[in-house]
This record gives C-alpha cells, structure tokens and sequence, in this order.
C-alpha cells in the first residue's frame, strides 16, 4: 500500500477530517489533501510528526513505497550537496576575511611587491574570493534565525564597519579621481565588514552543515 493510501487510512481510522489533523500538524489543509493524493511528500521533520500522531512506526509508513524512498534518497543527496558547498564557501570566507584583515592593518604593500604576473593572480583570486562573500550570503538561512542573531548580525557589521573605516580610510582630494577612490575604499569596507560578519554569525550553521 503507498504512503498516501495510508495516511488516508489512518486519518479516517481516527474519524478526524483533514483540517483537524492540518490543525494538529501546523499545517494547512491543502498540504494534507496534497499528501494525501500523492502530489507531494513531508519532509522528514513532518514525517515523524506523521508517525507520532498516529503511534504508527516510519517503518510501517514507508514500507511498499519505493517512490516516496527514492524521493527521501534524492533529498539526502541533494541536502548533502547543499551542505558541502556551503562548508566550501564558508571556508573560503574565512581565508578572504584574513585578507581583508590584513589589507585593513597593514595595507597591499606585500601584493604590490608581487612580479606583474603574480599582481595579477592575486587580484584573481582575491576577486574570486570577495564574489563568494555574496553567495555565502544567498546560502544561507538567515530566515529562520532568532530575532538574537539578526539584531546581532547587523550590530556587528556597523562595529566592524566603523573600525574598518578607521583604519583603511585617509584624507582624499574633491576631485573625481578622489571621489571614485573614496567609493571603491567604501565599497571594500563593507565587501569587508560583510565577510566578517559572515565567519562570525554563520558558524553554527557552518558547524551543523559540516557534521549533518
């Protein structure tokens, strides 16, 4: 019997009509007619709900169902997949973090020391690298984390800000050249504030993704 026959079977078992069990569920009505009608399955978290509000086992819901297990293995894998490119990406965070660190202190003196060729590969990477400040932020769940966490997220970025512009900023002429030099300083200061704000608030999502 598929899963959708079942959950069906035991609702009415329990002569409780979709509402109720939504209502029960935190979930709206439609969801438990879409389940219900196989166009779509729980997520793992909605499935234990499912067992336990039936006292039924997971493995007696899932059994005969090979599409819904296939479904949940194409999840896994692609849950998994998420959470190595985000472990990726947030590693690559912390190694331009440093950098941006060690602009901010002790300037590019080093890099401009470089040969051309290494100038160049430098800024490669370094361009590389800065991109990733921004899709490390379109990975991340920045929805569901606490009122503590946001408040404490956009507190840190104007702090780091504030000193990042103490330290990277000098004095700079009205003139056009020193107004789009003020704008790319400014622009590197906040690409900088925001990858540190970054290491800092996403490393529990960092720590659950790698060990998940």
């Amino acid at each position: 019997m598929e899963f959708a026959e079942k959950i069906k079977q035991y609702r009415a078992h329990n002569n409780w009509t979709q509402q109720e069990v939504a209502t029960k569920l935190g979930v709206s009505r439609k969801t438990i007619s879409s389940w219900e009608n196989g166009r779509s399955y729980p997520d793992i978290f909605m499935l234990v709900q499912l067992s336990d509000l039936y006292q039924i086992s997971l493995d007696d819901l899932l059994r005969e169902d090979h599409e819904m297990i296939n479904n949940y293995k194409q999840e896994h894998a692609s849950l998994a997949k998420q959470d190595r490119i985000f472990t990726i990406s947030y590693l690559c965070n912390v190694v331009i973090s440093l950098y941006f660190l060690w602009r901010a202190l002790f300037g590019t003196g080093m890099i401009n020391q470089l040969p051309p060729l290494g100038r160049l590969l430098a800024g490669v990477v370094v361009g590389l690298l800065s991109v990733n400040v921004y899709f490390l932020l379109s990975k991340a769940d920045w929805k569901n984390q606490n009122r503590f966490t946001q408040v404490g997220s956009i507190l840190t970025f104007i702090v780091v800000t504030a000193l990042l512009i103490k330290l990277d900023f000098t004095s700079f002429s009205g003139t056009a050249y020193g107004i789009g030099a003020g704008f790319g300083r400014g622009f590197v200061v906040a690409l900088s504030a925001m990858s540190i704000v970054e290491v800092i608030w996403l490393y529990p999502q960092f720590r659950q993704r790698r060990n998940r």
